[in-house]
C-alpha cells in the first residue's frame, strides 16, 4: 500500500479565527479531491488558535500550543514561551515531514519560528491574505516569500491590497475569495427560520463581533444588542464566535449561538451587524446578507477597506462611528431603519452576491494539489465533484466519503478513461437506501461482484447493478445476498447486462417458489460441481432446470 500524502497546516491566529477558518475551507476541498481519487492522506493542523474546536467540528486532527493571548493572561514568561514554541514547531515538523506545508498570513510564523523549519517540508505553500502595507513592506516578511513553492492570494487581483514584489514567475496565483461553505452546502431561508423557531413576522438579524477574541467583543455585542432590542419585530441571532469569553446574552427574541461557524446558516438572515474580518465579510456578501459593518482595528488586517468596498456598491452600510461613542446609537438606529425597507434589502442582496459571487476554496485546493498529483488526476477530481453533486448529497443525507467508497467499489479502474463514477455511486446509494441495504454492505457487495458479471462500459455496469439490487431486495436478506453472490462463478464473455438478466431469472424463480437465497446458494454450488465449474450462464441454467 502506498504511503499516505501528509499535509500539515500552520495557523497562528491572534484575536480572530480567520487563518484557521480559511485553511479549514481549503483542506475540506483537498480532502474531497483526494477521497475522490482514492488517495490516502493524513491532514494535520499545528495551531496556536484557541478556536481549535472548529477543527474538531470539521473532523481535522490538530496539535495545539498556547496562544500569545492566553500566555499573557496566565502570566507565563514570554521568553520561555517563545523558546518552547519554536522548538515545538521544529520538532513537530521534523517528526511529520509533510509532503505539503501550508501557512496562512504570516510567512515567518508569529515570532520567526518557521525560518529554520521550512527545510523539513517537501513542498511549501503560503496563503497570502492582504495585510497592511507596513506589514507587507517589512524586510523580514518579504524575505520569506521566495522560500515558498506557491503563494496563493485568496482575493481577486483587482481588489487585492498592497504590492507583492521579488517573486519567481509562476509562484504567485490569485484564486479569489475562500470560504468554508459553498452555496450548495448552505441551508435554505425556510430551514434556518424553522431551526430558530422564528415566524415570518420577525426579521432575523445576525449580530457578531467576528471570531470573538477581540478584547472589545463583549462590549460590542452587548451594546449593539441593547440598541436593537428597542426596535420591534426583530429576532437577534448572536454569533459569539469560538474565541468569545464574555457573558452570554439572553432574553425575548434573542438566540445566543456558540457553535463554531455560522456560514451555512447565513442565507436565512435578513440583516447582519458585524465586524469586517476576512471570513465574516466574504461569507456575508456571498450569502447576499445586507450588512451594517462595524470594522475592528487589527494588527495586520484593514477591515475599514473591506467595509468601504461593500458600501460603495450598495451591499452594506459602513458605520465609522466607534462603538460606545455618543453618536453611535443614533447612527446604528438610522442604518437599521434604512435596512428595514424590503426594497433596500433586495438591492443590497443583489449587490452583495455580485461583489462575492463565488467561493474559490476548490480553486485553491486544486493549485495546492498540483504540487502533489498529476494534472490529469486534478482534472478528473474537479470534474467529478461539482455543486450539483454536493446539492444532491445534502438532500440525500449521504456523507461524501461513503459515496467515494461506493464509487471505487464499482471498479472504476477497469473502465475506460479517467472518469470517477460519483454520480453513478449516488444512484446506487439511493437504490440501496430505498431497499434498506446499509452502505458498508453495499460496498462489500460491489467488491464481491468485481470481475464476476462480464464486460460492459460504466453505464451498462451501473444499470445492471441497479437491476440486480432490485431483484435481490424482495428476499429482505442482505447477508444472504452477500453469501449468494460470493458463490457465483466469474463471467468473462457474457455482457454484464445479460449476466444480470440470467441472475434475475434465477432470483425471480426462487422467490416465486418461496425459497430463500441460501437455497439458491446450494443450487448454485451443486450446479458448479456437476458442470465442473462452468460459466455463469451454464450454472444458472442448471439451477433453474432443477427448480422447474
Amino acid at each position: 500500500m502506498a504511503s499516505p500524502l501528509r499535509i500539515v497546516n500552520y495557523a497562528v491566529n491572534g484575536s480572530g479565527a480567520g487563518h484557521l477558518t480559511r485553511l479549514c475551507a481549503i483542506n475540506r476541498w483537498i480532502r474531497r479531491y483526494l477521497q475522490a481519487l482514492d488517495l490516502r492522506a493524513e491532514i494535520y493542523f499545528l495551531t496556536s488558535s484557541e478556536a481549535d474546536s472548529l477543527l474538531f467540528a470539521e473532523r481535522f486532527a490538530s496539535f495545539k500550543m498556547p496562544s500569545k493571548t492566553i500566555i499573557g493572561d496566565t502570566g507565563i514568561d514570554k521568553i520561555t514561551y517563545l523558546a518552547l514554541a519554536k522548538q515545538w514547531v521544529w520538532h513537530s515538523l521534523g517528526l511529520l515531514r509533510p509532503d505539503l506545508f501550508l501557512v496562512d498570513t504570516f510567512p515567518r510564523g508569529s515570532f520567526g519560528e518557521l525560518l529554520s523549519a521550512l527545510d523539513l517540508c517537501r513542498h511549501k505553500a503560503f496563503i497570502h491574505r492582504s495585510v497592511k502595507e507596513e506589514v507587507l513592506s517589512r524586510p523580514d516578511f518579504a524575505a520569506m516569500l521566495p522560500l515558498y513553492d506557491l503563494i496563493l492570494v485568496p482575493e481577486y487581483e483587482q481588489e487585492s491590497q498592497g504590492t507583492i514584489k521579488g517573486l519567481r514567475r509562476g509562484q504567485l496565483h490569485y484564486v479569489g475569495p475562500v470560504m468554508i461553505r459553498d452555496q450548495a452546502e448552505c441551508w435554505s431561508r425556510d430551514k434556518v427560520r424553522a431551526h430558530f423557531a422564528v415566524g415570518e413576522d420577525k426579521l432575523l438579524v445576525y449580530v457578531s463581533a467576528g471570531g470573538g477574541g477581540d478584547r472589545g467583543a463583549a462590549s460590542h455585542l452587548h451594546t449593539v444588542c441593547e440598541l436593537l432590542r428597542q426596535i420591534p419585530n426583530l429576532h437577534l441571532i448572536v454569533g459569539a464566535g469560538p474565541l468569545y469569553r464574555g457573558p452570554s446574552l439572553h432574553g425575548p427574541h434573542v438566540t445566543f449561538v456558540t457553535q463554531p461557524g455560522m456560514a451555512e446558516l447565513l442565507p436565512g438572515m435578513d440583516l447582519a451587524i458585524c465586524s469586517a474580518g476576512y471570513n465574516s465579510f466574504h461569507e456575508l456578501m456571498h450569502a447576499g446578507v445586507p450588512t451594517i459593518f462595524l470594522p475592528q482595528e487589527k494588527i495586520a488586517d484593514e477591515q475599514d477597506k473591506r467595509a468601504e468596498q461593500a458600501a460603495q456598491v450598495g451591499a452594506a452600510i459602513h458605520l465609522r462611528e466607534p462603538i460606545g461613542s455618543p453618536q453611535f446609537a443614533v447612527q446604528l438606529q438610522r442604518a437599521v431603519a434604512t435596512c428595514l425597507h424590503p426594497e433596500q434589502r433586495a438591492k443590497a442582496h443583489a449587490a452583495a452576491t455580485a461583489l462575492v459571487p463565488s467561493n474559490h476554496a476548490r480553486d485553491a485546493a486544486q493549485k495546492l494539489l498540483s504540487l502533489l498529483v498529476s494534472p490529469a488526476q486534478i482534472e478528473s477530481a474537479a470534474d467529478a465533484v461539482d455543486d450539483e453533486l454536493l446539492t444532491e448529497l445534502a438532500h440525500a443525507d449521504i456523507p461524501f466519503e461513503q459515496l467515494c467508497e461506493v464509487a471505487h467499489a464499482i471498479d472504476a479502474g477497469s473502465l475506460q478513461g479517467r472518469q470517477i463514477p460519483l454520480d453513478e455511486a449516488l444512484s446506487l446509494s439511493r437504490i440501496a437506501a430505498q431497499h434498506r441495504l446499509p452502505q458498508p454492505a453495499l460496498v462489500r457487495l460491489l467488491k464481491q461482484l468485481q470481475g464476476r458479471l462480464g464486460p460492459g462500459d460504466l453505464e451498462e455496469r451501473v444499470s445492471a447493478l441497479e437491476d440486480l439490487l432490485r431483484a435481490l431486495s424482495p428476499f429482505a436478506d442482505w447477508p444472504g445476498a452477500l453469501s449468494f453472490l460470493r458463490q457465483l462463478p466469474s463471467e468473462r464473455s457474457l455482457p454484464v447486462q445479460q449476466s444480470v438478466a440470467e441472475l434475475k431469472r434465477l432470483l425471480s424463480t426462487l422467490h416465486a417458489q418461496g425459497k430463500d437465497l441460501y437455497q439458491g446458494l446450494r443450487l448454485i454450488s451443486v450446479s458448479q460441481s456437476e458442470d465442473h465449474g462452468g460459466s455463469l450462464r451454464e450454472v444458472i441454467h442448471a439451477a433453474v432446470r432443477t427448480l422447474s
